[in-house]
């Protein structure tokens, strides 16, 4: 465990240190440079603001400001998302409407069409890692929106595996900087406090395109055309993609500093927001030192393991679904219209855990809950029968299994959270979607054709996995706790005292009182001392490990 830090910190502080400025007064260029070496784009947007930089935003302006960010960025977010899950998750509407048949499909070729989207992801991913840290999160987002909508489009075209299943995999290429780049722009814009309700609102986008993507589907399995439903189907979803992507590109803000909607006071508070959260913004450097920290940090690997194990049970129940109703005794149609459940289970869910995780300010206690209702029903769907007779039943605890869906966006939330330094936190994305990817792989394939209705295989991994990351959360939680322990270890150490507040876990009509909680028993040049240390400390890109400050989330 990489617990001697304070060397790498120092290091960290040194390479900030300045050399006298000698610039053009009236452009400033020079001293943007010395400013821009290392830092956080937002350090480097302050060095420029006019504004005073020493006073304490109030919770009037604070929430002036996150309702701008809610009303102006939310959607755009949401939707970016909600179109994407509705492009992947077209081959299981279609599946349903003789895919199968009419592509000529044998053996696993349906599980293997799907798996290929999660192979492109994990090959593609360290790419966007990197992509997330050298170009503007807009740009980036904007072109991958374009290139899958265009990717399923084409895909269209084909009515064998070989066709179809190169293009799925050009459209899992593209989409694999989309959810790590969801996590960057809601680390970059809200507060700890604020991230769980924002990050499952925005993956509940996939409840949403469930509904949507079902009624369509319903919709488009009754037209009469001279090209097969699947066709259809494909290329529906894939111009909404392509149509969307281009107002994207122009009115999705790549950093708080460039939002147009905001006043430079506002950018100002913007920032000061995130600077409570200790983890930046976005830093164009690339720093190999914090990837390396990435892999020896054992939080790392446990929510990577704990991603792999929901999304074994979500790539396995997403694909065969549809199938699985049809085991009930439901016909096609009626499996396609009991299929919006689940998406609207979907939304409900994400929604109350995150209210749930907002308020109580606590991740752990919420994820165990969370975690024990698909643990629930995986195992009575196991030893059920199936059968007309049974319908009721079966659809009941199938409704309860969907609970699982609330579970990843609070994984990423918890992740995000305690995890500073924007190589680090980029990279950590990269190991999170290597887990997403690789249990959405091995998902499908444990579901086979032959098993048919029971699916005994898949149910059985189903319940493994979900022991496993039951036991998971607990240690991460232990491990969590250990490193708060040691960092007011540390800061007592460096000579800080007084109780330290993370005020990005409160509510902004708190800040005033726990500020002055925090500084009580100060003199007013220990105070600004504290003050101005922690204020260098949030935008100097230090990793969580780095700065003693960080306060880890439970």
């Amino acid at each position: 465990m990489p617990f001697t830090i304070r060397k790498d910190q120092e290091k960290t502080q040194e390479e900030h240190i300045e050399e006298p400025n000698n610039f053009d007064v009236e452009t400033g260029k020079e001293a943007q440079r010395d400013v821009t070496k290392g830092s956080d784009l937002g350090a480097v947007w302050l060095a420029t603001y006019t504004g005073d930089k020493r006073r304490e935003i109030t919770d009037e302006e604070n929430q002036e400001v996150v309702k701008r960010i809610d009303r102006f960025l939310l959607p755009i977010v949401f939707i970016i998302y909600f179109t994407q899950q509705l492009d992947k998750s077209s081959l299981s509407f279609a599946s349903v409407f003789g895919l199968k048949t009419d592509a000529h499909l044998v053996g696993q070729q349906y599980s293997w069409l799907s798996s290929l989207v999660y192979f492109a992801q994990l090959v593609f991913q360290p790419l966007s890692v990197y992509a997330l840290v050298k170009f503007p999160v807009n740009v980036w987002i904007s072109i991958c929106f374009l290139g899958w909508g265009a990717s399923l489009c084409i895909m269209a075209a084909f009515t064998s595996f070989a066709g179809l299943a190169t293009f799925r995999f050009i459209l899992g290429a593209f989409e694999s900087s989309i959810s790590p780049s969801m996590l960057v722009v809601v680390s970059m814009w809200w507060t700890r406090r604020e991230q769980p309700l924002r990050n499952n609102i925005w993956y509940s986008a996939n409840g949403t395109a469930t509904i949507i993507g079902s009624l369509l589907t319903y919709g488009l399995g009754h037209a009469k055309t001279s090209i097969h439903p699947y066709q259809l189907i494909f290329l529906v979803c894939g111009l909404i993609a392509v149509v969307l992507a281009i107002p994207t590109f122009f009115l999705f803000p790549g950093h708080p500093t460039k939002a147009r909607w905001l006043s430079d006071d506002q950018k100002y508070v913007a920032l000061e927001r995130i600077r409570m959260n200790n983890t930046g913004t976005q830093s164009t450097t690339f720093k190999w030192s914090q990837v390396k920290e990435c892999f020896l940090d054992p939080k790392s690997w446990i929510c990577m393991i704990n991603i792999f194990c929901i999304s074994l049970v979500s790539g396995g129940i997403t694909t065969f679904g549809p199938l699985i109703l049809q085991g009930f005794g439901l016909t096609t149609f009626q499996t396609i219209l009991y299929n919006m459940i689940p998406g609207a289970i979907g939304i409900v869910s994400n929604i109350l855990s995150a209210v749930a995780v907002t308020y109580s300010k606590r991740k752990l206690p919420i994820l165990l809950i969370t975690s024990a209702f698909p643990l629930a029903a995986a195992a009575a769907l196991y030893t059920l029968p199936r059968g007309v007779e049974h319908k009721s039943t079966l659809l009941g605890v199938y409704f309860i299994l969907q609970v699982y869906q609330c579970i990843t966006p609070m994984f990423f939330s918890w992740q995000f959270a305690n995890t500073a330094g924007h190589t680090k936190k980029t990279t950590t994305t990269g190991m999170m979607f290597v887990g997403l990817t690789v249990g959405n792989i091995v998902g499908p394939q444990l579901y086979k054709t032959s098993e048919s209705p029971y699916y005994k295989t898949g149910l059985t991994g189903n319940l493994i996995v979900l022991c496993i990351m039951f036991g998971l959360i607990i240690l991460q939680a232990v491990y969590l706790k250990a490193l708060n322990k040691r960092n007011a270890q540390r800061r007592i150490a460096s000579g800080k005292t007084g109780p330290h507040v993370d005020l990005s876990l409160e509510n902004s009509s708190r800040w005033k009182e726990l500020r002055e909680k925090q500084r009580s028993g100060q003199t007013v040049e220990d105070r600004e001392a504290a003050d101005e240390e922690q204020r260098d400390q949030a935008f100097m890109d230090l990793t969580d490990l780095q700065n003693e400050d960080f306060i880890y989330s439970l």
